[in-house]
């Protein structure tokens, strides 16, 4: 394997059919592997997802998903909906670094990126906790 591979579960993949309605198709792996996340638009219409992950330790940390203009091609960004996520694995723009925008494929959905999001969010509270981000890491 590669640093671009990544081991995701099928039902995860937006493929075939399910790509030509793909906000359906996208909900439904969000009702699937995060009922707690939703779509929302901003005030200036734009889309986004929300909702709240749950760490190993009981911690909850509510985000944003904001998709990119060019969704499903480029990788949608991860915010910290009102927490201070001050770490080595942030992009200058405030958003998670849950994986280099690279390595993104158009048929990963949402759900996988809020998947990596809680990868994120354990090793975060190790960062917070030790003063070091555990496992491997890549330069952003």
């Amino acid at each position: 394997m590669t640093d671009y591979d990544y081991v995701v579960p099928r039902g995860m993949l937006i493929t075939g059919p399910d790509a030509s309605n793909r906000l359906y198709a996208e909900q439904e792996k969000l009702r699937t592997y995060f009922p707690q996340f939703a779509f929302a638009r901003s005030a200036d219409g734009n889309l986004f997802v929300r909702g709240t992950l749950r760490t190993n330790s009981g911690q909850s940390y509510p985000i944003r998903v904001v998709l990119s203009s060019d969704y499903p091609h480029g990788i949608p960004c991860i915010y910290p909906d009102g927490w201070d996520s001050a770490c080595p694995h942030i992009y200058r723009a405030g958003n998670l670094c849950i994986m280099r925008p690279d390595q993104w494929r158009a048929f990963y959905s949402i759900a996988f990126a809020v998947a990596k999001t809680a990868i994120w969010l354990n090793k975060f509270e190790v960062f917070k906790a030790r003063g070091y981000w555990p496992g491997n890491e890549q330069q952003h």
